[in-house]
């Protein structure tokens, strides 16, 4: 499993919080500032992450990526603005020249083109979303707007935490994230309030985004295809080996409103941090053991990490100990 190496590109998760280190779900989506709005990311760590992304969709192909027949165009839509964005931050590393229809994407870290008439599917040999998407460490979700709710109808995703492509495509909004057990002060459930919010707020060219974290024990996704293997390892965690095993997962999200079609895409940044690495951030260290010691058990349960929280939490008091020592 990849570990981000660089901390200034690592999203930590809990840097807003400023007072107090309780962590409670909220609504927590910001709008992008104008200057700020290409999700493209190439960190240290981008050719070990493609190659284990495209392992996984080779190893499982129908339950990383996973579509609906009629998404063609939008997938079109979507891979015309990831290689549109990527050549916009990245010059140096990624060129699309355009002849009419005849379109060349060239990624030059893997020295790979991808050359096809635009808007003809049988001029590739993987759908449009699902061939590009393999230039880039995210994961995407393109769910559309109809009913007053959102269907998900596209999704490419290898890093997944209690979700599947396979399981999920089809699904409302609401139906995907119906376990949140959380409600506001005036009792309307979460997941409620935020598909509300997207889909009144995000509009074309105002992306929105926000951080979603887990903790992973020792596994690089959890889908629900894979439990009988995933779901007994998070029994091994002790105090011990929890450094080593047990890694902060967060999920740097964002929402764009595609012009074209409407629906809106959903581009999931995951990056990964074990306990041990916290270290090299003492203060996020000590806020991360805060937080963690005071995890309601129904966001636990939620998140799938109850069996292994408390070897977590007694490994990070035992490291805050020993910087406590250190320093004085």
């Amino acid at each position: 499993m990849f570990e981000s190496t660089n901390l200034d590109l690592f999203p930590y998760p809990f840097k807003t919080i400023k007072e107090g280190n309780n962590y409670r779900y909220s609504n927590d989506l910001r709008k992008l500032e104008l200057n700020h709005t290409n999700c493209v990311v190439i960190t240290p760590e981008y050719e070990k992450q493609i190659k284990r992304k495209r392992e996984l969709l080779r190893e499982q192909p129908e339950v990383r990526f996973q579509s609906f027949p009629h998404t063609m165009e939008m997938q079109w839509e979507v891979a015309e603005m990831l290689m549109q964005l990527a050549v916009d931050k990245y010059p140096e590393h990624f060129q699309l020249e355009k002849n009419g229809n005849h379109w060349t994407f060239r990624n030059h870290i893997l020295n790979e083109t991808e050359s096809f008439i635009f808007g003809d599917a049988s001029s590739i040999d993987l759908e449009p979303l699902d061939l590009i998407g393999r230039h880039f460490t995210t994961d995407f979700v393109l769910m559309v707007h109809r009913d007053d709710n959102l269907y998900l109808e596209v999704a490419h995703e290898s890093y997944a935490a209690l979700f599947s492509p396979h399981w999920n495509k089809g699904m409302s909004f609401d139906e995907i994230h119906g376990p949140v057990p959380f409600v506001s002060r005036t009792g309307v459930p979460l997941a409620e309030r935020v598909r509300n919010f997207l889909i009144r707020n995000v509009l074309p060219g105002e992306p929105w985004t926000r951080i979603n974290w887990n903790l992973m024990a020792n596994r690089w996704d959890v889908n629900y295809e894979t439990f009988d293997t995933w779901g007994p390892t998070r029994f091994l965690v002790n105090s011990e080996n929890a450094g080593e095993l047990v890694r902060l997962r967060v999920e740097e999200q964002f929402f764009y409103r595609m012009p074209r079609s409407n629906a809106i895409l959903f581009v999931l940044n995951t990056q990964f941090l074990s306990m041990q690495g916290l270290r090299q951030r003492p203060e996020w260290l000590k806020q991360t053991y805060s937080i963690l010691s005071d995890i309601p058990k129904p966001m636990a349960d939620y998140k799938g990490f109850t069996p292994f929280i408390e070897p977590t939490v007694e490994y990070l008091k035992n490291q805050v100990e020993q910087l406590n020592l250190q320093t004085k």
